[in-house]
């Protein structure tokens, strides 16, 4: 039996699904209790979900508005809770069965967790054997996709894992653009249209930032697939992408207002320093996560918040074999030049010019390369100082240059022509641009974003930009991994051979970005005492919060320890224990009221009648206060005391330590 026929996409499938159950080990064994990564963002993506999936059903029928459902129970009560991050809704709809059935949200989110690595390895195999028509190469350019090194440095933001639904909607409209046969697929060229558009909707419901980073690579993929198969001019293929686009905006823009809203509110935007900062540099492309097996202790070039974006060193040898066999290979005298020359040129003097075009192309685009990755360089030259450090000219130079040679050369215009068709050409631009944004605003392109594209201002994490990267990387592997495998040279003749080939370099790519045993639990502190090692589902919370639950509506709470956001997250996890709203909270971002609750409550003895108005004013009726959650005793006496003294009444006092208090 054949290699390819053996990885069918069912084979595939399943496939990927045993390999992120085990390169995930030992969630499995946890699922309905561990947490990968730490009890940090995790937590706060899990009351997220929570959220929405008690609330979603409640909207469909009626029973709550859209805004309301906007109005979490946290930061109360200031509104537009869930605008305040990401609203994951996207990942909502994929567990409400699941969350229906148990109600246990650590479970919901440990499937969806698995599900993103097994899912964005499918996508990409299916979206590489439409363009490549090999099962071979398109499991191994789903290999480097799914389980790219970057996933582990993404472990605790499901978010950023949760890219999935991207080669799952490139494959659709490709499907659509090039018409491929219904036999085999089963997918006529409008459903494909409508699947590549749907996927591409739940895209921009399960990442904001893939909302603003993908979508504009969509339509540069499109424009490429109809440019090479001569469909631009079609207009029905026009009016069909048209609406697709209208219903994907149509879709997509609710989910926007209330971001809009939330920052013209509270004032949110995302100074340019720090986006400065979570941008990454070439060398966050040398620094993987501490927690992979392989490289985590020697790949540490850039260890800082969002900068571990290493790919891997696989999946760039397989690209730059494909991009090896795209380069034209020019002989001196097959190069042709047009007639646009002056009459009394002669032939050597044409050859000599062209040949210097030549080589100011290449040593100009190795020079935009050097600025873009490195910075740029500054050197002297036999005495002569040559130096690139301004993008923008740079690139002027190059296109000058570049320009000239096509007006010259009818070779080079022949040769440029067949490789900007190839779609090796348009995925190593699409992989480089993706690469140069995430460098952020530091080489121009994402400064003009940032200033004049509405969105881009609420977001500071432009490396993010590397799961694109990663995902065009992938497929640019797959086309190499093609060119290589498929290879008619006697060496791969043997089905053994390229059976055997196929193993040795899928294993080198999984070692690339192998943790096991994943990361699970692991907790921090900031200033007060260390939070448990482990927090639980709704069945099983801290009897504080089952009596919160059983209090009426009305009741707004207040948990002390205040402030502190390692017990911050822990407040946000169980308030989808109780539902009740709490001014306590934590997310992406912070509404200034409760900033200045946090300066006054955390400090209540410098001005304790003006922390208890404070108190007052954030519409507080019941206090918890976590005895064992403070780092020294005599400042959970001071709050106990502070309480009692302002009139609260204890209502009950738990074996863990916790005392619930009622304010008169």
């Amino acid at each position: 039996m054949a290699l390819g026929s053996l990885i069918s996409a069912p084979s595939a499938a399943l496939a990927y699904g045993v390999l992120s159950v085990a390169l995930t080990w030992p969630l499995v064994l946890g699922l309905g209790r561990d947490v990968p990564g730490d009890l940090g963002d995790s937590l706060l993506n899990m009351w997220i979900l929570a959220w929405d999936a008690e609330h979603v059903p409640r909207l469909l029928v009626g029973a709550i508005s859209w805004s309301e459902f906007w109005n979490a129970n946290i930061f109360h009560p200031n509104p537009l809770a869930l605008a305040l991050s990401e609203h994951l809704f996207g990942q909502t709809l994929q567990i409400l069965p699941v969350y229906w059935l148990t109600g246990n949200i650590i479970l919901c989110y440990n499937l969806l967790f698995i599900s993103t690595f097994a899912l964005s390895a499918f996508g990409t195999y299916l979206l590489v054997h439409d363009l490549t028509g090999s099962r071979r190469a398109a499991f191994i350019a789903g290999l480097v996709y799914g389980f790219l090194p970057y996933r582990i440095a993404s472990v605790p933001h499901l978010q950023v894992l949760s890219s999935q639904w991207m080669p799952f909607a490139l494959w659709g409209f490709n499907r659509f653009v090039t018409r491929i046969p219904d036999p085999g697929s089963r997918i006529p060229a409008l459903r494909a249209l409508a699947f590549g558009t749907g996927a591409l909707v739940l895209q921009n419901w399960s990442c904001g930032y893939y909302l603003l980073y993908f979508s504009p690579f969509v339509p540069l993929f499109i424009l490429h697939r109809m440019w090479t198969l001569g469909t631009l001019r079609t207009v029905r293929t026009w009016a069909l992408l048209s609406a697709a686009a209208a219903g994907t905006l149509v879709f997509s823009l609710p989910f926007l207002w209330p971001y809009r809203e939330a920052q013209l509110l509270y004032g949110f935007e995302r100074a340019i320093g720090e986006v400065y900062f979570f941008s990454a540099n070439h060398w966050s492309y040398l620094t993987g996560s501490e927690n992979l097996r392989v490289y985590g202790d020697m790949l540490r070039y850039n260890p800082r918040a969002e900068q571990e974006t290493f790919l891997g060193f696989m999946p760039l040898l397989l690209a730059a074999f494909a991009l090896v066999l795209m380069i034209p290979r020019l002989k001196p005298r097959g190069i042709e030049t047009g007639d646009s020359m002056p009459r009394g040129f002669s032939r050597g003097i044409i050859r000599i010019i062209t040949w210097l075009l030549i080589v100011a192309t290449i040593t100009q685009f190795i020079a935009l390369v050097s600025v873009m990755l490195f910075g740029g360089f500054e050197i002297s030259l036999a005495g002569i100082p040559l130096r690139a450090r301004t993008p923008m000219r740079v690139m002027l130079q190059f296109l000058v240059a570049y320009g000239l040679l096509l007006a010259i050369s009818r070779t080079a215009r022949v040769q440029s022509l067949r490789v900007a068709r190839s779609p090796v050409a348009m995925l190593t631009l699409m992989t480089v641009l993706a690469v140069w944004l995430s460098f952020g605003p530091r080489y121009g392109l994402y400064e003009l974003l940032y200033e004049y594209v509405p969105g881009f201002n609420g977001v500071r994490v432009p490396a993010r930009y590397a799961m694109i990267a990663g995902l065009f990387l992938a497929v640019l592997a797959g086309l190499g991994s093609r060119a290589l495998l498929d290879s008619p040279k006697p060496a791969l003749h043997s089905r053994g051979r390229r059976r055997t080939a196929v193993a040795v370099i899928g294993s080198l790519i999984l070692l690339e970005g192998v943790a096991v045993p994943i990361e699970i639990n692991r907790t921090w502190s900031q200033n007060e005492a260390m939070p448990p090692a482990r927090v639980y589902p709704r069945s099983q919370a801290p009897p504080v919060y089952t009596r919160l639950a059983s209090l009426p509506a009305g009741t707004v709470v207040t948990e002390f320890p205040f402030g502190d956001a390692a017990w911050e997250i822990r407040y946000t996890y169980y308030a989808a224990a109780h539902w009740k709203p709490i001014t306590n909270g934590y997310s992406g971002n912070f509404p200034q009221p409760y900033r200045e609750r946090v300066a006054r409550l955390q400090r209540v003895a410098a001005n304790p009648d003006a922390s208890w108005q404070t108190l007052r004013d954030s519409g507080t009726t019941h206090v918890v206060l976590h005895r064992n959650a403070f780092a020294k005793p005599d400042d959970a006496d001071v709050i106990e005391a502070w309480l009692r003294s302002h009139g609260a009444i204890e209502v009950e006092h738990f074996p863990d330590g916790d005392i619930l208090f009622a304010l008169p």
